[in-house]
Protein backbone atom coordinates (compact mmCIF):
# COMPACT_ATOMS: atom_id res chain seq x y z
CA UNK A 1 0.00 0.00 0.00
CA UNK A 2 1.19 3.54 -0.75
CA UNK A 3 0.22 7.05 0.20
CA UNK A 4 -1.65 9.02 -2.47
CA UNK A 5 -2.29 12.63 -1.53
CA UNK A 6 -1.63 16.20 -2.75
CA UNK A 7 0.31 19.24 -1.62
CA UNK A 8 -0.87 22.77 -2.34
CA UNK A 9 1.60 25.63 -2.76
CA UNK A 10 0.97 29.16 -4.09
CA UNK A 11 -2.47 28.15 -5.34
CA UNK A 12 -1.24 25.14 -7.32
CA UNK A 13 -2.01 21.54 -6.35
CA UNK A 14 0.60 18.81 -6.90
CA UNK A 15 -0.52 15.14 -6.68
CA UNK A 16 1.99 12.86 -4.93
CA UNK A 17 2.38 9.14 -4.47
CA UNK A 18 4.89 7.88 -1.86
CA UNK A 19 5.72 4.54 -0.30
CA UNK A 20 3.83 3.76 2.91
CA UNK A 21 7.11 3.79 4.84
CA UNK A 22 8.08 7.25 3.55
CA UNK A 23 9.49 9.75 6.03
CA UNK A 24 9.24 13.51 6.27
CA UNK A 25 12.56 13.85 4.42
CA UNK A 26 11.10 12.02 1.41
CA UNK A 27 8.19 14.46 1.24
CA UNK A 28 10.45 17.49 1.67
CA UNK A 29 12.65 16.35 -1.22
CA UNK A 30 9.64 15.82 -3.51
CA UNK A 31 8.18 19.22 -2.63
CA UNK A 32 11.55 20.86 -3.30
CA UNK A 33 11.65 19.30 -6.78
CA UNK A 34 8.07 20.35 -7.58
CA UNK A 35 7.97 23.88 -6.11
CA UNK A 36 11.63 24.99 -5.99
CA UNK A 37 11.11 25.77 -2.27
CA UNK A 38 14.29 24.68 -0.37
CA UNK A 39 13.66 22.11 2.32
CA UNK A 40 14.74 24.51 5.08
CA UNK A 41 12.07 27.04 4.03
CA UNK A 42 9.21 24.56 3.81
CA UNK A 43 6.46 24.88 6.42
CA UNK A 44 3.66 22.29 6.48
CA UNK A 45 0.19 23.09 7.80
CA UNK A 46 -0.05 19.79 9.69
CA UNK A 47 -0.92 19.44 13.36
CA UNK A 48 2.31 18.90 15.25
CA UNK A 49 4.44 20.00 12.28
CA UNK A 50 6.74 17.82 10.22
CA UNK A 51 10.41 16.90 10.48
CA UNK A 52 12.82 14.69 8.56
CA UNK A 53 12.20 11.55 10.60
CA UNK A 54 8.44 11.85 10.87
CA UNK A 55 6.51 8.82 9.54
CA UNK A 56 4.06 10.15 6.99
CA UNK A 57 1.71 7.19 7.49
CA UNK A 58 0.89 8.49 10.98
CA UNK A 59 0.12 12.04 9.75
CA UNK A 60 -1.35 11.86 6.27
CA UNK A 61 -4.39 10.06 4.88
CA UNK A 62 -4.99 9.02 1.29
CA UNK A 63 -6.71 11.80 -0.68
CA UNK A 64 -5.71 14.50 1.79
CA UNK A 65 -4.47 17.92 0.60
CA UNK A 66 -1.54 19.35 2.59
CA UNK A 67 -0.84 23.10 2.52
CA UNK A 68 2.85 24.07 2.14
CA UNK A 69 4.26 27.55 2.75
CA UNK A 70 7.64 28.86 1.63
CA UNK A 71 9.37 31.11 -0.91
CA UNK A 72 10.80 29.32 -3.96
CA UNK A 73 14.39 29.78 -5.08
CA UNK A 74 14.60 30.19 -8.87
CA UNK A 75 18.31 29.30 -8.85
CA UNK A 76 17.83 26.12 -6.83
CA UNK A 77 19.81 23.19 -8.21
CA UNK A 78 18.28 19.77 -7.69
CA UNK A 79 17.97 16.48 -9.47
CA UNK A 80 15.54 16.21 -12.40
CA UNK A 81 11.89 15.70 -11.50
CA UNK A 82 11.72 12.76 -13.90
CA UNK A 83 14.23 9.95 -13.92
CA UNK A 84 15.78 9.07 -17.28
CA UNK A 85 14.00 6.20 -18.97
CA UNK A 86 15.26 4.40 -22.03
CA UNK A 87 12.82 3.61 -24.80
CA UNK A 88 13.66 -0.10 -24.55
CA UNK A 89 12.33 -0.04 -20.97
CA UNK A 90 8.87 1.19 -22.05
CA UNK A 91 5.97 -1.09 -22.88
CA UNK A 92 4.88 -1.55 -26.50
CA UNK A 93 2.23 1.20 -26.57
CA UNK A 94 4.51 3.69 -24.83
CA UNK A 95 7.34 2.95 -27.28
CA UNK A 96 5.09 3.54 -30.28
CA UNK A 97 3.81 6.77 -28.67
CA UNK A 98 7.41 7.90 -28.18
CA UNK A 99 8.38 7.08 -31.75
CA UNK A 100 5.45 9.12 -33.10
CA UNK A 101 5.63 12.26 -31.00
CA UNK A 102 2.84 14.81 -31.07
CA UNK A 103 3.61 18.03 -32.97
CA UNK A 104 4.67 21.04 -30.89
CA UNK A 105 2.31 23.92 -30.23
CA UNK A 106 3.03 27.66 -30.17
CA UNK A 107 2.68 29.84 -27.06
CA UNK A 108 0.13 32.66 -27.22
CA UNK A 109 2.02 35.90 -26.51
CA UNK A 110 -1.08 38.05 -26.10
CA UNK A 111 -3.69 37.97 -28.88
CA UNK A 112 -1.27 36.13 -31.19
CA UNK A 113 -3.48 33.13 -32.02
CA UNK A 114 -3.85 34.61 -35.53
CA UNK A 115 -0.07 34.18 -35.97
CA UNK A 116 0.16 30.76 -34.32
CA UNK A 117 -2.58 29.23 -36.47
CA UNK A 118 -1.07 30.67 -39.66
CA UNK A 119 2.46 29.49 -38.86
CA UNK A 120 1.25 25.95 -38.11
CA UNK A 121 -0.62 25.86 -41.43
CA UNK A 122 2.37 27.12 -43.43
CA UNK A 123 4.69 24.65 -41.68
CA UNK A 124 2.63 21.74 -43.01
CA UNK A 125 3.21 22.76 -46.65
CA UNK A 126 6.22 20.57 -47.48
CA UNK A 127 7.99 22.61 -50.21
CA UNK A 128 7.50 25.85 -48.28
CA UNK A 129 8.79 24.26 -45.07
CA UNK A 130 11.82 22.77 -46.85
CA UNK A 131 12.67 26.08 -48.53
CA UNK A 132 12.51 28.00 -45.25
CA UNK A 133 14.54 25.38 -43.35
CA UNK A 134 17.24 25.48 -46.05
CA UNK A 135 17.36 29.30 -46.06
CA UNK A 136 20.82 30.76 -45.59
CA UNK A 137 21.07 34.32 -44.30
CA UNK A 138 22.90 36.23 -47.07
CA UNK A 139 26.24 37.84 -46.41
CA UNK A 140 26.08 41.62 -45.78
CA UNK A 141 24.78 43.19 -48.95
CA UNK A 142 22.81 46.45 -49.10
CA UNK A 143 20.67 45.14 -51.95
CA UNK A 144 19.33 42.11 -50.06
CA UNK A 145 19.45 43.08 -46.39
CA UNK A 146 16.11 44.13 -44.97
CA UNK A 147 13.17 43.20 -42.76
CA UNK A 148 11.82 40.53 -45.15
CA UNK A 149 15.07 38.54 -44.93
CA UNK A 150 15.17 38.99 -41.16
CA UNK A 151 11.55 37.86 -40.90
CA UNK A 152 12.24 34.68 -42.92
CA UNK A 153 15.34 34.08 -40.79
CA UNK A 154 13.17 34.10 -37.65
CA UNK A 155 10.56 31.96 -39.41
CA UNK A 156 13.33 29.43 -40.06
CA UNK A 157 14.26 29.45 -36.38
CA UNK A 158 10.62 28.78 -35.46
CA UNK A 159 10.32 25.99 -38.05
CA UNK A 160 13.48 24.36 -36.68
CA UNK A 161 11.96 24.29 -33.20
CA UNK A 162 8.72 22.78 -34.53
CA UNK A 163 10.68 20.15 -36.43
CA UNK A 164 12.83 19.10 -33.47
CA UNK A 165 9.78 18.48 -31.21
CA UNK A 166 12.06 18.90 -28.20
CA UNK A 167 9.39 20.80 -26.32
CA UNK A 168 5.60 20.55 -26.13
CA UNK A 169 5.36 24.21 -27.17
CA UNK A 170 7.56 26.83 -28.83
CA UNK A 171 7.67 30.51 -27.81
CA UNK A 172 7.91 32.56 -31.05
CA UNK A 173 8.93 35.82 -29.35
CA UNK A 174 11.60 36.85 -31.86
CA UNK A 175 9.40 35.94 -34.83
CA UNK A 176 6.60 38.13 -33.46
CA UNK A 177 8.98 41.06 -32.89
CA UNK A 178 10.32 40.82 -36.44
CA UNK A 179 6.80 40.46 -37.86
CA UNK A 180 5.75 43.72 -36.18
CA UNK A 181 8.89 45.43 -37.42
CA UNK A 182 8.31 44.25 -40.99
CA UNK A 183 4.54 44.90 -40.92
CA UNK A 184 3.68 47.61 -38.33
CA UNK A 185 -0.06 46.92 -38.71
CA UNK A 186 0.41 43.84 -36.47
CA UNK A 187 1.80 46.07 -33.69
CA UNK A 188 -1.47 48.01 -33.36
CA UNK A 189 -2.62 48.49 -29.75
CA UNK A 190 -6.05 48.99 -28.23
CA UNK A 191 -6.45 52.64 -27.23
CA UNK A 192 -8.23 51.82 -23.96
CA UNK A 193 -6.37 48.79 -22.64
CA UNK A 194 -2.99 49.39 -24.27
CA UNK A 195 -2.75 45.69 -25.20
CA UNK A 196 -1.87 44.51 -28.70
CA UNK A 197 -4.99 44.01 -30.80
CA UNK A 198 -6.24 40.76 -32.26
CA UNK A 199 -5.41 40.65 -35.98
CA UNK A 200 -6.77 38.95 -39.11
CA UNK A 201 -5.08 35.61 -39.92
CA UNK A 202 -5.85 36.02 -43.62
CA UNK A 203 -4.03 39.37 -43.71
CA UNK A 204 -1.01 37.77 -42.04
CA UNK A 205 -1.15 34.84 -44.49
CA UNK A 206 -1.05 37.30 -47.40
CA UNK A 207 1.78 39.39 -45.93
CA UNK A 208 3.94 36.35 -45.16
CA UNK A 209 3.55 35.17 -48.74
CA UNK A 210 4.74 38.59 -49.86
CA UNK A 211 7.88 38.26 -47.72
CA UNK A 212 8.50 34.72 -49.00
CA UNK A 213 8.22 36.00 -52.57
CA UNK A 214 10.70 38.81 -51.85
CA UNK A 215 13.20 36.36 -50.36
CA UNK A 216 12.79 33.25 -52.54
CA UNK A 217 11.42 34.72 -55.75
CA UNK A 218 9.12 33.04 -58.25
CA UNK A 219 10.38 29.47 -57.79
CA UNK A 220 8.50 29.02 -54.52
CA UNK A 221 5.46 31.20 -55.23
CA UNK A 222 4.70 29.43 -58.53
CA UNK A 223 3.66 26.38 -56.49
CA UNK A 224 0.74 28.48 -55.16
CA UNK A 225 -0.04 30.85 -58.05
CA UNK A 226 -3.13 30.62 -60.24
CA UNK A 227 -3.24 32.14 -63.71
CA UNK A 228 -6.48 33.39 -65.27
CA UNK A 229 -7.98 34.27 -68.61
CA UNK A 230 -10.28 37.25 -68.01
CA UNK A 231 -13.03 38.17 -70.46
CA UNK A 232 -14.57 41.65 -70.03
CA UNK A 233 -17.71 42.19 -72.10
CA UNK A 234 -20.09 45.16 -72.40
CA UNK A 235 -23.58 43.75 -71.81
CA UNK A 236 -25.04 46.52 -74.02
CA UNK A 237 -22.57 46.07 -76.88
CA UNK A 238 -21.41 42.55 -77.80
CA UNK A 239 -18.62 44.00 -79.98
CA UNK A 240 -16.91 45.52 -76.93
CA UNK A 241 -14.91 42.53 -75.65
CA UNK A 242 -11.49 42.48 -74.00
CA UNK A 243 -9.57 39.30 -73.17
CA UNK A 244 -6.66 39.44 -70.71
CA UNK A 245 -4.27 36.56 -69.98
CA UNK A 246 -1.95 38.16 -67.43
CA UNK A 247 -4.14 38.01 -64.30
CA UNK A 248 -2.87 35.88 -61.40
CA UNK A 249 -3.33 35.34 -57.67
CA UNK A 250 -2.11 33.02 -54.89
CA UNK A 251 -5.61 32.17 -53.66
CA UNK A 252 -9.21 31.70 -54.72
CA UNK A 253 -11.94 33.54 -52.87
CA UNK A 254 -15.21 31.98 -51.79
CA UNK A 255 -17.85 34.72 -51.73
CA UNK A 256 -20.71 34.10 -49.29
CA UNK A 257 -24.19 35.37 -50.10
CA UNK A 258 -27.60 34.56 -48.62
CA UNK A 259 -27.88 31.53 -50.91
CA UNK A 260 -24.33 30.14 -50.69
CA UNK A 261 -24.43 26.64 -49.21
CA UNK A 262 -21.38 25.04 -50.81
CA UNK A 263 -17.84 26.28 -51.34
CA UNK A 264 -17.92 25.52 -55.09
CA UNK A 265 -20.84 27.94 -55.50
CA UNK A 266 -18.89 30.67 -53.70
CA UNK A 267 -15.80 30.06 -55.86
CA UNK A 268 -17.83 30.28 -59.08
CA UNK A 269 -19.43 33.51 -57.87
CA UNK A 270 -16.04 35.09 -57.17
CA UNK A 271 -14.92 34.40 -60.77
CA UNK A 272 -17.99 36.00 -62.31
CA UNK A 273 -19.13 39.55 -61.55
CA UNK A 274 -20.75 42.65 -63.02
CA UNK A 275 -19.09 46.07 -62.90
CA UNK A 276 -20.11 49.48 -64.16
CA UNK A 277 -17.54 51.50 -66.14
CA UNK A 278 -17.21 53.79 -69.13
CA UNK A 279 -17.04 52.07 -72.50
CA UNK A 280 -14.03 52.95 -74.65
CA UNK A 281 -16.20 52.46 -77.76
CA UNK A 282 -19.43 54.30 -76.91
CA UNK A 283 -17.85 56.65 -74.33
CA UNK A 284 -20.81 56.18 -71.95
CA UNK A 285 -21.17 54.26 -68.71
CA UNK A 286 -22.28 50.67 -69.18
CA UNK A 287 -22.62 47.41 -67.26
CA UNK A 288 -19.80 44.98 -68.04
CA UNK A 289 -19.59 41.26 -67.24
CA UNK A 290 -16.21 40.01 -66.00
CA UNK A 291 -15.66 36.27 -66.39
CA UNK A 292 -12.48 34.55 -65.19
CA UNK A 293 -11.33 31.08 -66.17
CA UNK A 294 -8.26 29.38 -64.67
CA UNK A 295 -5.42 28.64 -67.11
CA UNK A 296 -2.86 27.34 -64.60
CA UNK A 297 -3.49 25.35 -61.42
CA UNK A 298 -0.82 25.35 -58.68
CA UNK A 299 0.41 22.37 -56.68
CA UNK A 300 -1.15 23.91 -53.55
CA UNK A 301 -4.46 25.71 -53.71
CA UNK A 302 -5.44 28.24 -51.02
CA UNK A 303 -9.13 29.10 -50.65
CA UNK A 304 -10.22 32.12 -48.60
CA UNK A 305 -13.73 32.30 -47.23
CA UNK A 306 -14.68 35.99 -47.49
CA UNK A 307 -16.39 35.99 -44.09
CA UNK A 308 -15.53 39.51 -42.89
CA UNK A 309 -17.18 42.73 -44.06
CA UNK A 310 -17.05 46.30 -42.78
CA UNK A 311 -20.03 47.16 -40.58
CA UNK A 312 -20.57 50.90 -40.25
CA UNK A 313 -22.69 50.68 -37.08
CA UNK A 314 -19.85 49.08 -35.11
CA UNK A 315 -16.86 50.33 -37.13
CA UNK A 316 -15.55 46.77 -37.18
CA UNK A 317 -15.05 43.95 -39.65
CA UNK A 318 -18.03 41.75 -38.79
CA UNK A 319 -18.32 38.08 -39.63
CA UNK A 320 -20.73 36.25 -41.93
CA UNK A 321 -21.80 33.26 -39.82
CA UNK A 322 -23.48 31.27 -42.61
CA UNK A 323 -22.62 27.58 -42.93
CA UNK A 324 -20.78 26.88 -46.19
CA UNK A 325 -19.82 23.24 -46.73
CA UNK A 326 -16.38 22.43 -48.14
CA UNK A 327 -15.21 19.07 -49.59
CA UNK A 328 -12.24 16.95 -48.50
CA UNK A 329 -11.54 16.39 -52.19
CA UNK A 330 -12.08 19.35 -54.50
CA UNK A 331 -12.48 19.08 -58.29
CA UNK A 332 -12.20 22.48 -59.99
CA UNK A 333 -12.58 21.29 -63.60
CA UNK A 334 -15.65 23.51 -64.11
CA UNK A 335 -13.63 26.62 -63.19
CA UNK A 336 -11.02 26.07 -65.92
CA UNK A 337 -10.66 27.45 -69.43
CA UNK A 338 -12.17 24.88 -71.81
CA UNK A 339 -9.00 23.64 -73.51
CA UNK A 340 -7.10 23.52 -70.21
CA UNK A 341 -10.00 21.66 -68.59
CA UNK A 342 -9.83 18.84 -71.15
CA UNK A 343 -6.14 18.30 -70.44
CA UNK A 344 -6.67 18.15 -66.67
CA UNK A 345 -9.74 15.90 -66.84
CA UNK A 346 -7.77 13.32 -68.84
CA UNK A 347 -5.06 13.18 -66.18
CA UNK A 348 -7.70 13.21 -63.43
CA UNK A 349 -9.18 9.94 -64.65
CA UNK A 350 -5.75 8.25 -64.72
CA UNK A 351 -4.90 9.44 -61.20
CA UNK A 352 -8.24 8.31 -59.81
CA UNK A 353 -7.53 4.79 -61.04
CA UNK A 354 -4.32 4.83 -59.00
CA UNK A 355 -6.19 6.32 -56.04
CA UNK A 356 -8.74 3.50 -56.23
CA UNK A 357 -5.97 0.87 -56.12
CA UNK A 358 -4.28 2.71 -53.23
CA UNK A 359 -7.48 2.76 -51.15
CA UNK A 360 -8.01 -0.96 -51.76
CA UNK A 361 -4.43 -1.64 -50.63
CA UNK A 362 -5.05 0.39 -47.45
CA UNK A 363 -8.25 -1.53 -46.72
CA UNK A 364 -6.37 -4.81 -47.10
CA UNK A 365 -3.66 -3.59 -44.71
CA UNK A 366 -6.31 -2.71 -42.12
CA UNK A 367 -7.85 -6.17 -42.45
CA UNK A 368 -4.45 -7.75 -41.77
CA UNK A 369 -3.99 -5.58 -38.67
CA UNK A 370 -7.42 -6.56 -37.35
CA UNK A 371 -6.46 -10.22 -37.81
CA UNK A 372 -3.34 -9.63 -35.72
CA UNK A 373 -0.69 -10.18 -38.38
CA UNK A 374 2.73 -8.83 -37.35
CA UNK A 375 6.09 -8.52 -39.09
CA UNK A 376 8.58 -11.07 -37.77
CA UNK A 377 12.34 -11.33 -37.68
CA UNK A 378 13.17 -14.75 -39.17
CA UNK A 379 16.45 -14.93 -37.27
CA UNK A 380 15.10 -14.03 -33.85
CA UNK A 381 11.37 -14.78 -33.79
CA UNK A 382 8.89 -12.09 -32.76
CA UNK A 383 10.33 -8.57 -32.76
CA UNK A 384 10.73 -6.36 -29.70
CA UNK A 385 8.20 -3.50 -29.42
CA UNK A 386 10.82 -0.98 -30.56
CA UNK A 387 11.83 -3.10 -33.57
CA UNK A 388 8.18 -3.67 -34.44
CA UNK A 389 7.38 0.06 -34.35
CA UNK A 390 10.45 0.93 -36.45
CA UNK A 391 9.68 -1.83 -38.95
CA UNK A 392 6.06 -0.72 -39.28
CA UNK A 393 7.17 2.86 -39.88
CA UNK A 394 9.69 1.71 -42.52
CA UNK A 395 7.03 -0.38 -44.26
CA UNK A 396 4.58 2.54 -44.26
CA UNK A 397 7.24 4.87 -45.69
CA UNK A 398 8.09 2.34 -48.39
CA UNK A 399 4.41 1.99 -49.25
CA UNK A 400 3.94 5.78 -49.47
CA UNK A 401 6.93 6.03 -51.81
CA UNK A 402 5.53 3.21 -53.96
CA UNK A 403 2.20 5.00 -54.46
CA UNK A 404 3.92 8.35 -55.05
CA UNK A 405 5.80 6.72 -57.92
CA UNK A 406 2.59 5.19 -59.29
CA UNK A 407 0.93 8.63 -59.34
CA UNK A 408 3.97 10.24 -61.00
CA UNK A 409 3.87 7.71 -63.83
CA UNK A 410 0.51 9.25 -64.84
CA UNK A 411 1.70 12.86 -64.75
CA UNK A 412 1.91 14.58 -68.18
CA UNK A 413 5.43 14.85 -69.58
CA UNK A 414 5.07 18.57 -70.26
CA UNK A 415 3.90 19.47 -66.73
CA UNK A 416 5.07 22.98 -65.85
CA UNK A 417 7.07 23.65 -62.70
CA UNK A 418 4.78 24.20 -59.71
CA UNK A 419 1.67 22.98 -61.58
CA UNK A 420 -0.95 20.50 -60.38
CA UNK A 421 -1.01 17.57 -62.85
CA UNK A 422 -4.82 17.28 -62.63
CA UNK A 423 -7.78 19.38 -61.50
CA UNK A 424 -8.27 17.53 -58.20
CA UNK A 425 -7.09 18.59 -54.74
CA UNK A 426 -7.12 16.99 -51.28
CA UNK A 427 -7.67 19.07 -48.15
CA UNK A 428 -4.63 19.22 -45.82
CA UNK A 429 -5.29 22.22 -43.56
CA UNK A 430 -7.91 24.63 -42.26
CA UNK A 431 -7.49 27.89 -40.35
CA UNK A 432 -10.63 28.75 -38.38
CA UNK A 433 -12.05 31.71 -36.46
CA UNK A 434 -14.32 31.78 -33.43
CA UNK A 435 -16.33 34.90 -32.65
CA UNK A 436 -18.37 37.62 -34.33
CA UNK A 437 -15.67 39.94 -35.77
CA UNK A 438 -12.02 39.90 -36.83
CA UNK A 439 -10.82 42.05 -33.92
CA UNK A 440 -11.92 39.55 -31.29
CA UNK A 441 -12.49 35.83 -30.95
CA UNK A 442 -9.92 33.12 -31.43
CA UNK A 443 -8.03 31.50 -34.33
CA UNK A 444 -7.05 27.83 -34.53
CA UNK A 445 -5.67 25.54 -37.21
CA UNK A 446 -6.58 21.96 -38.08
CA UNK A 447 -3.90 20.03 -39.95
CA UNK A 448 -4.01 16.59 -41.57
CA UNK A 449 -1.34 14.10 -40.56
CA UNK A 450 1.17 13.65 -43.38
CA UNK A 451 1.10 9.83 -43.11
CA UNK A 452 -2.54 9.17 -42.15
CA UNK A 453 -5.32 10.91 -44.12
CA UNK A 454 -7.91 10.06 -41.44
CA UNK A 455 -5.92 11.61 -38.58
CA UNK A 456 -6.03 15.35 -37.94
CA UNK A 457 -4.35 17.62 -35.40
CA UNK A 458 -6.02 20.56 -33.71
CA UNK A 459 -3.56 23.39 -32.94
CA UNK A 460 -5.04 25.61 -30.24
CA UNK A 461 -1.94 27.74 -29.55
CA UNK A 462 0.25 25.55 -27.28
CA UNK A 463 -2.42 22.85 -26.90
CA UNK A 464 -2.25 20.15 -29.58
CA UNK A 465 -4.75 17.30 -29.78
CA UNK A 466 -5.72 14.56 -32.22
CA UNK A 467 -9.21 14.65 -33.71
CA UNK A 468 -10.96 12.31 -36.18
CA UNK A 469 -11.51 13.34 -39.77
CA UNK A 470 -15.28 13.52 -39.21
CA UNK A 471 -14.86 16.48 -36.84
CA UNK A 472 -13.38 18.61 -39.64
CA UNK A 473 -16.79 18.73 -41.34
CA UNK A 474 -18.14 20.79 -38.41
CA UNK A 475 -15.80 23.68 -39.35
CA UNK A 476 -18.13 24.77 -42.16
CA UNK A 477 -19.64 27.48 -39.93
CA UNK A 478 -23.19 28.25 -38.95
CA UNK A 479 -22.51 30.23 -35.77
CA UNK A 480 -19.80 31.91 -33.73
CA UNK A 481 -17.95 28.63 -33.14
CA UNK A 482 -14.99 27.51 -35.28
CA UNK A 483 -15.66 28.54 -38.87
CA UNK A 484 -13.33 27.89 -41.80
CA UNK A 485 -11.48 31.01 -42.93
CA UNK A 486 -8.57 29.64 -44.97
CA UNK A 487 -8.42 26.17 -46.53
CA UNK A 488 -5.25 24.64 -47.96
CA UNK A 489 -5.52 21.95 -50.63
CA UNK A 490 -2.76 19.79 -52.14
CA UNK A 491 -2.87 18.39 -55.66
CA UNK A 492 -3.90 14.73 -55.98
CA UNK A 493 -0.86 12.46 -56.28
CA UNK A 494 1.71 15.06 -55.24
Amino acid sequence: MGLDFSVKHAGKVYPLSLHEDAKGSDLQLKVEELTQVPQLRQKYMIKGGLNEGTSLKALIKNGQIIMVLGTPDANLVNKPQKESQFIEDLDASAQIQHLSQMPSGLKNLGNTCYMNSTIQALYQITPLRDEVLAFQVPTPNPSVEGPHFQLVSELKRCFQSLKSKREESVTPMLLLAMLRKCYPQFAERDEQSGFFKQQDAEELFTQLFHSLQVVFGEKLVEKFRLNFQTTIKDTANEQDVTVKTDDHDVKLQCHISGTTNFMKNGLAESLSEKIEKRSSITDVNSLFSVEKKITKLPEYLTVQYVRFFWKKSTNKKSKILRKVIFPFQLDVSDLLENGYAQEKIKVREALREVEKDKLEDERESKRRKINGDQPKDDSAGVMTPKELAETQEALEESKREKWNQEFKKRFPADLASGENPSCVYNLIGVITHQGANSESGHYQSFIRDEADENKWYRFNDDKVSIIPKEKIESLAGGGESDSALILIYKGLGL
